[in-house]
């Protein structure tokens, strides 16, 4: 039979536990609630309040202020004592930091007293709440994956149809005679495809799938050009003013998505001042020696050229701060928005290693700042190259792939009236095939990106070691992988397309200086 368990004397086994008290994290404490009498309180109970056991003793509620005041009434009733409780409450200590205190009562039945315990769990609740973030952020991240395959999928078929219908579209205009009653109509045609093009680029922008053409802008030249246009769009009830500022660094983006960016801002701005405004648009250099927090947004150091629109409408609230950038998310009625312009500002501004800030409150108007990293070198000038409508034609040999008959068909009609000699192949294979028995040169080979077996750019590898002195041009409406690095200077034409670009882009690309050598690639044969 085993020893039975010593027992200690009554004031031994209080002193053990006043020791074991005075040394865990956990607050403790011992009240007579009838007359507001606190019997015990340990020291971690003082540190986690941030009062002395003197100033509890001598005002034992004092600790009831530290409750933030949306919590404090229904800790004043857990005082009360009449069943056990476990919540959770906000302090506000001395200092002014703000804590999350989880505690536990207990009614001592019979005795007219109640025991707590407090404990500090603010870094468990920031540690759960930043796991719930990147849970959130990992759903977003797999919706955002969903709806880029989604875009891909529908963008490369929906730009070719919108190229065909821009085409011949195109094709009605001009023969209809300016007195045909018919031919406003008609001029309504070109428009409507171009407004469902900038609804795929949309998709396409904050999926990561659209084509990218960076180059060196002066960000004064891009928002001059967008003014006249911006006027007609915002309204006369709007005022607008620029200030650009001079000397203004180039930053490397590609032009049309820049533009987009601007469009996008203006008319966000716009629809929220419906009974009229002022909206300004400034541009300014700036350089950051340390990180910048602006609203709910940070900018890393560093030298930027910044585009800052304004606006004096309603302005948001936080709720709708916190979701500004969800696709999809507007606050628009109804048919009068889809929820993609914010969402593509921040991707096609995320892919130009740039930052977007935003400054609102309810009824002060709205500030968004684009923060762009600041480049080397010189600006292109915008509109260089531009080719004269008469010179637009040619007599030299394209060889045209395009997977698409519908496409195909259109873009021979444009070469051939054009006066170009048209060797057009249905798919990579075929144009291989056409390219090894052609005798003659062939000066450019125009082809689409996107198609089944072998793609664009591998094609034009397959062919340039045959054809030295051959001019490339890509066209296509979505990327499914990025464009190869010895690829990214090569000109590319975004679907849908009108005849007078195609024909610019293909005189601009055969009469340009001869590429410089690229490094020796293996390309493996066609069937391997």
């Amino acid at each position: 039979m085993s020893d039975p368990i010593p027992r200690r004397p009554a004031q031994e086994q209080l002193g053990l536990l006043l020791d074991l008290a005075a040394h865990i994290d956990e607050g403790m404490w011992l009240a007579e609630p009838e007359n507001s009498r606190l019997l015990y309180v340990n020291p971690a109970c003082c540190r986690i309040w941030g009062f002395s056991e003197k100033e509890l003793y001598r005002s034992p509620r004092a600790w009831l202020e530290r409750v933030h005041p949306d919590e404090r009434e229904r800790a004043a009733q857990a005082l009360q004592g009449r069943e056990y409780r476990d919540d959770e409450y906000r302090l506000i200590r001395p200092d002014g930091s703000e804590r999350r205190l989880r505690t536990r009562i207990f009614p001592l039945r019979g005795a007219g007293r109640i025991a707590g315990v407090c404990e500090d769990v603010t870094g468990r609740r920031q540690m759960q709440e930043s796991l719930r973030r990147r849970e959130a952020e990992l759903l977003q991240a797999q919706k955002m994956e969903a709806v880029g395959r989604l875009a891909g999928g529908v963008a490369h078929d929906f730009n070719n149809m919108l190229t065909v219908i821009l085409g011949y579209g195109e094709y009605i205009v001009e023969k209809l005679g300016p007195d045909s009653g018919l031919k406003s109509e008609a001029e309504q045609v070109p428009l409507m495809v171009h407004r469902a093009a900038a609804l795929t680029r949309q998709l396409l922008a904050f999926s990561r799938k659209q084509v990218l053409q960076p180059k060196l802008l002066d960000l004064n030249a891009v928002t001059a050009d967008l003014q006249k246009m911006l006027r007609r769009l915002i309204g006369d009830d709007i005022e607008i003013s620029v200030d650009p500022a001079p000397d203004l660094g180039p930053v490397l983006a590609d032009p049309g998505h820049l533009q987009q960016v601007i469009m996008n801002l203006a008319v966000n701005a716009r629809d929220a001042m419906p009974r009229g405004g002022k909206l300004v648009i400034k541009t300014a250099n700036r350089r950051l020696s340390a990180p910048l927090t602006a609203g709910r947004r940070t900018v890393p150091p560093g030298d930027y050229v910044v585009l800052s629109v304004s606006d004096t409408g309603t302005g948001m609230e936080p709720r709708v701060l916190d979701r500004l950038f969800e696709p999809f998310f507007t606050t628009k009625d109804s048919g009068k928005g889809t929820g993609l312009g914010l969402a593509t500002i921040f991707e096609i501004v995320s892919q130009a290693k740039g930052h977007v800030t935003v400054e609102s409150a309810a009824g002060q108007g709205s500030l968004f700042r684009v923060y762009l990293p600041r480049a080397e070198g010189r600006a292109e000038s915008r509109g260089e190259g531009d080719v004269p409508a008469e010179s637009l034609s040619g007599s030299e040999t394209v060889v045209l792939v395009e997977d698409e008959k519908d496409i195909r068909d259109l873009v021979r009609r444009y070469l051939s009236e054009g006066g170009y000699c048209v060797l057009e192949a249905s798919s990579a294979a075929e144009a291989l095939w056409i390219c090894g028995k052609h005798h003659g040169r062939i000066h450019l080979l125009l082809t689409d990106i996107v198609m089944s077996q072998m793609n664009g750019f591998e094609l034009a590898d397959h062919l340039e070691p045959m054809h030295p002195d051959l001019r490339i041009m890509f066209m296509s409406g979505y990327l499914e992988n990025p464009v190869p690095p010895h690829r990214a200077a090569t000109p590319m034409l975004l679907k849908p397309f009108s005849r007078r670009l195609l024909l610019t882009r293909v005189r601009q690309t055969i009469d340009a200086p001869p590429p410089r050598p690229a490094k020796p690639r293996r390309v493996s044969s066609p069937g391997a």
